[in-house]
């Protein structure tokens, strides 16, 4: 609910006050249909719902009184674990934005403070707000400083000198008076320089949102074929036995045995990154990495795949080179001609891996307590389902804007249904189907075929969309529904040129709608119940510190607050001392019940995981010596900047993802 009326007499005294339901009214047009936009609308929320409260004020008998209350919503409520994402639940408190600021400058990050607020009051649906909320509430506060940013730095410096006689300050403006150069170091720094002579394994996947999830985590102590056995077995066993689809390696051997031993039946993928990543180190040809992700990611037919693949073998001159022997021959676990039409959620690399092991690793090191790691394993296991849970209110809560493609019907229909990430990659297909036109269209006595032709583009590969009228079903020859997921723009063509306005049903894929699954968040509690009594110490300071932050705020208001304060909490102090001396036993117990102990079990021995190996002394001073070089760009081969940062390579990359799109056509 929302505040809608307020009236007041002519004394100033409220006489009707009305409350309307957050959902009332509809968003202007002027914030619709924006030919400038350049974001993504927000999405709808109000919809014309007509809930209401309206209470009035009685001159006679003092007392106000309801005059209209509507009850009926026009769409659904949200639940208990959602409840906490709309925006009348959400307000950061003034203690909570307080204690912020102050660990704002203490060094800790946005990130940081929030899952500290979260510990604290035992949930995110505890906070009071959301994440995005509190980043906002701390750039409020730093916007006035942030426009005179040159001039607080500066005056900052200067009433250093008030401190410290022998601090030092210098810089340097340019022509504008723009702050380029700025040095400086206290009385301590320039006496110094006075006397100065010069392996976890997760296994992830994507959920109905197109987000990581993760289904399983291992910890192992070598990384043989025989531990990775171990690991699938259990893997299994904990799934029942079903097997995945498709899966996804970084294309260690170990793994690929234990995977063609367990899941001889399964579709497997080398990652390509890794691929193109060896061909750098195994083949010195200029060229020859380009030619092989074209020979990765495009699709031709096996025939045509054979002779380019000879081809970039006589151009580069490695026919003879084992490494380029032993990858073709293991070319159905990564050459796009033998893997299209089957499921990889998009990704032809283990991108979605290594951003999970970055995500983690946030939460873990190698000096935790092994019960230490696997409780931060499952915060951030709970932060990514939290996620989830956000997005999943999202789309129940609101509907996403739609543009009003060519097919509004269509497009109406798959917003209703889908997820609003998946929606978006629906519509762009939708919307990039306007490119195409059909040249050809057989009619037969069961089913259409329409020859699709991209516009003003004559190289591009024609595609035969197929029509079954019975059956009601339709294919593409492209095979982007049974790879990607979702209808390709071909088969939109089609159905615009048959002036089909319904979805068919062949066409979606359950794993993208929005109840394809319960989104069920487990209590806070029961996430972090632990066997260690550091775990239950810390829950009990959890509970009483939010308490203390509001306690502290009021005590700094003013000195007879805080003199009141400190009476306060002194007596408190003394009572609380003297009950921590008399407990008993039975306040020890934790969580009041009698946990297991596995006796003789001892800690892991340390190992290390597969990486680069150990640098010789020589190897040291040499990489030392290159390092001490100008950095030189090995993508525009300009110096200042590495291929990471690197412009040209940027723009490259979005070329090659519209290139790649058309490609897979």
């Amino acid at each position: 609910m929302r505040k809608n009326q307020c009236r007041k007499n002519q004394a100033g005294i409220v006489t009707t006050r009305s409350w309307c339901c957050s959902n009332e009214g509809f968003r202007r047009t002027k914030y619709i249909k924006n030919p400038n936009r350049v974001r993504e609308p927000r999405s709808e929320i109000r919809i014309g719902c007509r809930a209401m409260f309206r209470v009035c004020y009685s001159k006679i008998t003092k007392l106000w009184v309801v005059k209209e209350f509507r009850a009926n919503h026009n769409h659904c409520m949200a639940t208990d674990m959602q409840k906490h994402f709309l925006r009348s639940h959400r307000k950061i408190s003034a203690a909570e934005l307080e204690q912020a600021k102050l660990l704002k400058e203490a060094g800790m990050k946005t990130s940081e403070i929030w899952n500290l607020f979260v510990h604290q009051n035992g949930g995110w649906d505890k906070v009071g707000c959301t994440k995005k909320d509190l980043y906002n509430s701390l750039a409020v506060g730093r916007r006035g400083v942030d426009d005179l940013d040159a001039n607080t730095t500066l005056t900052f410096l200067q009433s250093k000198l008030d401190i410290d006689p022998e601090f030092f300050y210098a810089y340097m403006v340019d022509e504008e008076s723009r702050l380029t150069h700025l040095f400086w170091a206290d009385g301590a720094s320039r006496f110094d320089y006075e006397l100065c002579q010069m392996p976890l394994v997760v296994l992830v996947g994507s959920n109905n949102h197109g987000m990581t999830c993760v289904f399983g985590f291992a910890l192992i102590q070598n990384e043989t074929a025989e531990t990775y056995t171990w690991v699938l077995q259990k893997f299994l066993e904990c799934m029942k036995d079903k097997l995945p689809e498709t899966i996804l390696t970084d294309g260690c051997r170990s793994m690929n045995k234990a995977i063609e031993d367990l899941m001889p039946s399964v579709v497997h993928r080398t990652c390509s990154w890794h691929i193109l990543n060896n061909a750098i180190k195994h083949v010195h040809e200029e060229g020859f990495v380009g030619e092989l992700r074209n020979l990765i990611k495009r699709y031709y037919s096996v025939d045509e795949f054979d002779l380019r693949w000879n081809k970039m073998l006589l151009d580069y001159n490695v026919e003879n080179n084992e490494w380029a022997k032993a990858l073709y021959s293991s070319r159905h676990q990564w050459a796009d001609t033998h893997l299209r039409g089957s499921y990889f959620g998009g990704s032809t690399a283990t991108n979605r891996c290594e951003s999970m092991n970055a995500f983690l690793k946030r939460f873990l090191d190698e000096k935790l307590p092994l019960w230490r790691a696997l409780q931060h394993c499952e915060h951030g296991l709970a932060a990514l389902r939290y996620g989830e849970l956000g997005k999943h209110a999202a789309d129940k809560l609101s509907t996403p804007v739609l543009k009003r493609t060519s097919m509004s019907e269509i497009e109406e229909q798959f917003a209703s249904i889908y997820t609003r990430n998946m929606f978006l990659e629906v519509r762009n297909q939708i919307t990039r189907s306007e490119k195409y036109n059909v040249i050809r269209h057989h009619k037969l006595k069961a089913s259409d075929i329409c020859t699709i032709e991209k516009y003003l583009s004559k190289d591009h590969p024609k595609r035969k969309v197929t029509f079954k009228r019975i059956e009601r079903e339709m294919s593409c020859d492209c095979y982007w529904l049974e790879t990607k997921g979702i209808p390709c723009r071909h088969v939109f063509a089609a159905m615009k040129h048959l002036h089909l306005s319904d979805i068919l049903r062949n066409i979606i894929k359950n794993r993208w709608l929005k109840e394809c699954k319960d989104i069920y968040l487990s209590s806070p509690d029961a996430q972090r119940r632990f066997v260690n009594p550091d775990m239950i110490s810390s829950k009990r300071y959890g509970g009483i510190n939010s308490q203390a932050n509001l306690f502290l705020y009021y005590c700094k208001k003013s000195p007879k607050v805080q003199q009141r304060g400190m009476e306060l909490m002194s007596t408190l102090l003394v009572e609380m001392q003297k009950m921590v001396e008399d407990v008993g036993e039975e306040e020890k117990t934790i969580n009041g019940a009698v946990h297991e102990v596995h006796d003789g079990i001892k800690e892991p021995h340390p190992v290390a995981t597969k990486g680069r190996p150990p640098q010789s002394k020589s190897s040291q001073q040499n990489s030392s010596q290159k390092s001490a070089k100008a950095q030189i760009c090995r993508v525009c081969k300009k110096s200042g900047h590495d291929y990471r940062n690197c412009k040209v390579r940027k723009r490259k990359c979005e070329e090659s993802m519209e290139e790649d799109d058309d490609d897979f056509e």
